[in-house]
């Protein structure tokens, strides 16, 4: 047993004890603490009584920080991080490599995006293959294609002969980041479209 849990437990049962006979023994409190202080009232017997019992609480409450000063006990641990308190670090969880690679090619990384179309353009193959019933070397054929959706976007986006239109360039040199987020996430719109809302 620690040292602090007895000295706390100990001052408590003392501090109980006594604060139990001032209320509801007060004359008796009082006469008591008149024998042991001598010949005063047993109104300033009393006051010197609970005087005494909140120094020892205070003492006993410095004293147990000296003394508790090891390593934290089990209860400890739990009132730091409870156990409802979510301990998980904040972070992707799930698909954490594509999602970086996305926000890399988002800010501009042409690796990144080569990345990023190429996991796009497998998952729009089997995606085209399964919604459309054809072989993955068909679908393979429609996506390098570009005729394995209707949005131009994202057919232009897996296609090398498609290209993007004039409008999708030109939002592309006045605001790069956006283009390139727009173009990722109509592509995934239309995988999920071709693959009959499965994903």
């Amino acid at each position: 047993m620690r040292l602090r849990t007895v000295v706390f437990g100990t001052m408590g049962l003392l501090a109980t004890a006594v604060a139990a006979s001032l209320i509801f023994a007060p004359t008796a409190a009082g006469e008591s603490l008149v024998a042991v202080f001598g010949s005063v009232a047993p109104t300033t017997a009393l006051l010197a009584g609970s005087l005494v019992v909140g120094l020892c609480s205070v003492f006993a409450g410095w004293l147990g920080g000296l003394l508790g000063g090891g390593s934290p006990t089990a209860f400890d641990v739990a009132v730091d991080s409870p156990p409802e308190d979510v301990t998980a670090t904040e972070g992707r969880l799930f698909a954490a490599d594509i999602d970086a690679a996305i926000d890399d090619a988002v800010a501009g990384d042409d690796a990144a995006m080569d990345t990023v179309t190429e996991r796009l353009a497998a998952a729009a193959t089997t995606a085209y293959a399964i919604g459309a019933g054809v072989s993955q070397a068909d679908a393979r054929r429609a996506v390098r294609a570009g005729t394995w959706t209707d949005d131009a976007v994202a057919a232009a986006l897996l296609s090398p002969t498609e290209p993007q239109s004039l409008l999708a360039r030109l939002r592309l040199w006045l605001d790069p980041e956006s283009e390139r987020r727009r173009r990722i996430r109509r592509t995934v719109d239309a995988i999920e479209q071709v693959s009959g809302g499965a994903r």
